[in-house]
């Protein structure tokens, strides 16, 4: 998941419709997984009311291996997380949030992993892990 993090989808649920879009996640050594987006995104007006969500990383270019993570996603508030977090980002986040990770703009996810499905090939078998 670390190496393929820029291929990478999120799906969340507003009432019963789902919505997939492209994301960039930082991806810790121990599969802590995080997601940066606006505190005014839509994203995070349906995690507040449904924190169910599903992530697909796929390997390009022919999306041979894949993993889908089915868990919840948090709104971390602490400052300090967000720091730390913000530092690990293979990309400039000032880009999107200039102010730093105090910037009111930056929300920052944790996604809480309940089970993650994967393939190493087309052909292979799927195999779960759930901690």
């Amino acid at each position: 998941m670390k190496k393929n993090s820029l291929h990478v989808y999120l799906a969340t649920c507003d009432s019963e419709q789902p919505w997939v879009r492209p994301v960039s996640p930082i991806v810790e050594d121990d599969m802590s997984i995080w997601v940066t987006t606006y505190t005014t995104s839509r994203k995070v007006k349906q995690i507040r009311q449904n924190p169910k969500v599903c992530i697909a990383f796929v390997e390009q270019p022919q999306g041979d291996k894949a993993a889908t993570v089915i868990g919840e996603a948090k709104i971390i508030e602490d400052l300090d997380e967000k720091r730390r977090v913000w530092k690990l980002a293979t990309f400039d986040l000032f880009q999107h949030f200039p102010n730093g990770p105090e910037s009111t703009e930056f929300c920052l996810l944790k996604i809480i992993i309940k089970k993650i499905e994967w393939r190493d090939s087309w052909m292979s078998k799927l195999q779960i892990y759930e901690p």
